[in-house]
């Protein structure tokens, strides 16, 4: 995991958090220290989520290949090849 990104976005969001009290510096009870605290662990959750994402999409899909590139002759007899076939009578 990228430190980087963990650390600035949580202490982006606790700091988020803490604004979003409304109740600036003078006042820094209880309330401003838990929203501070909800607002790092969103912001560690978020840099998890977009980590795992990141290398997610950074690995091969599940099917890399087509079903036609695997099996080029599946389904089709080897004396039937022919793309206009004669009608039988």
């Amino acid at each position: 995991m990228h430190p980087i990104r963990v650390i600035l976005w949580t202490v982006a969001m606790a700091y988020t958090g803490f604004l979003l009290t409304g109740q600036g510096l003078r006042t820094f009870n209880r309330l401003s220290i838990t929203e501070a605290l909800l607002g790092a662990l969103t912001g560690f959750l978020l840099a998890i989520m977009f980590t795992l994402r990141e290398k997610r999409r950074r690995r091969p899909a599940l099917v890399a290949y087509s079903v036609e590139q695997i099996f080029p002759n599946w389904g089709i007899p080897g004396e039937n090849r022919d793309p206009h076939p004669k009608p039988k009578r």
